[in-house]
């Protein structure tokens, strides 16, 4: 970044920050592209803890910052970045081996994913699907959440980060599709090339993913309830496109910040004063999780819980409430993260708390997800 475009920068205002963050999203690894602006993830506008533009548009995700607008083909058409040369996905991975990039066709399309299989995991092993968030991608996924293939070396299970087409899920919310590619044609043929291959239990197949991500793993479960035996869900709570759809019963953990600027807790428009208009609307958190316990035909007594405040400073208390049997399956869970922003617990600070709040220390994210899923089986 040359001086001017330096002294630029640092006179941005949070408000002008806010409008630049166009998305919610993940993302945090650095572009591969040595040739584009340079960037820190994660920080700051040339970063892509959030996706911008890094110099002229150049480099994978790359956007134009005048109009908001992704870069177009030679057609007018948008381009899919997902089939683009990807950044290395190893700059910011926890895990001991490596992940393989694989591709699956999906109605002619062209689909992308990682995989990791850690040697702790004993084939066929369960399966933890990843979703990132909007405007994101799958490399970015394992670093905003602080290191779920870390976890995987730990536990002895597979997990897979999936891509989405032009960096967002087609996860059931009318105002958010743009485009008519099958995200859950996609998802439900990846398990089953997994499970051809005899590497996963398919009846231990679970779905989790922060913002858009989380939207689409609950959309899943609807679409797809003999496939996924559970789901947890970060900075998502309960669209209003939900309200109507037929939903068969599915033990769900819901991590929701009482401070997220996106998807606001007391409900309303997804995005808050912080994004574009035409993201649906959320239902309040409390109703949300109303909402699943109707679904799930659960009227059990909650078992409350107040954690430790292990990290003061994140000025952040987390009450988890927890309803009917902890191996049943229509189990309950809400983790209300009083304080929290639109992150990750125990995960990435992607992007300053002035735009998406802050990220909850006292307990980590990924443990208390792999702990709920553990449980279930369909």
């Amino acid at each position: 970044m040359n001086t001017w475009a330096r002294r630029a920068f640092m006179t941005l205002t949070p408000a002008v920050m806010a409008f630049l963050a166009l998305t919610p999203v993940v993302q945090a690894q650095e572009d591969s592209d040595s040739s584009s602006s340079s960037g820190n993830p994660g920080r700051g506008f040339g970063g892509l803890g959030q996706g911008f533009n890094r110099g002229s548009g150049r480099g994978y995700g790359g956007r134009f910052i005048r109009g908001s607008k992704f870069r177009q083909g030679q057609n007018g058409e948008n381009r899919n970045f997902a089939f683009m040369p990807p950044p290395n996905i190893e700059r910011g991975w926890s895990g001991k081996g490596k992940p393989q990039l694989q591709e699956l066709v999906v109605d002619g399309v062209k689909r992308r994913y990682y995989i990791y299989k850690p040697d702790s995991a004993a084939v066929p092993a369960p399966l933890v699907l990843a979703f990132h968030g909007g405007g994101g991608n799958a490399e970015g996924t394992d670093k905003c959440a602080g290191g779920i293939a870390k976890l995987a070396d730990e536990k002895g299970f597979i997990v897979v980060y999936p891509d989405a087409i032009d960096k967002h899920w087609n996860d059931g919310r009318p105002d958010l599709s743009k485009t008519n590619y099958d995200d859950v044609g996609f998802i439900s043929k990846l398990i089953d090339d997994l499970n051809a291959k005899r590497l996963i239990d398919t009846k231990r197949v679970y779905a989790t993913g922060i913002s858009n991500g989380g939207f689409f793993s609950q959309y899943l479960a609807i679409k797809l309830p003999e496939k996924i035996a559970a789901v947890a869900t970060v900075a998502a709570s309960v669209s209003t496109s939900f309200l109507d759809l037929k939903i068969t019963p599915v033990p769900i953990m819901m991590l929701l910040g009482t401070e997220d600027t996106l998807v606001p807790w007391n409900g309303g428009k997804v995005g808050g004063k912080v994004l574009r208009k035409g993201r649906g609307e959320v239902i309040p958190g409390r109703q949300a999780l109303e909402f699943w316990l109707a679904h799930n035909k659960n009227n059990a007594r909650p078992n409350c819980t107040e954690l430790p405040d292990k990290d003061p400073t994140d000025n952040s208390r987390v009450i988890v409430e927890q309803y009917g049997a902890s191996d049943s399956s229509n189990e309950v869970v809400l983790y209300e993260i009083r304080g929290g922003g639109h992150t990750w617990p125990d995960g990435q600070q992607y992007l300053p708390k002035s735009i998406i709040g802050p990220v909850c220390r006292d307990f980590d994210g990924n443990l208390a997800i792999w702990n709920f899923f553990e449980k279930h089986a369909l």
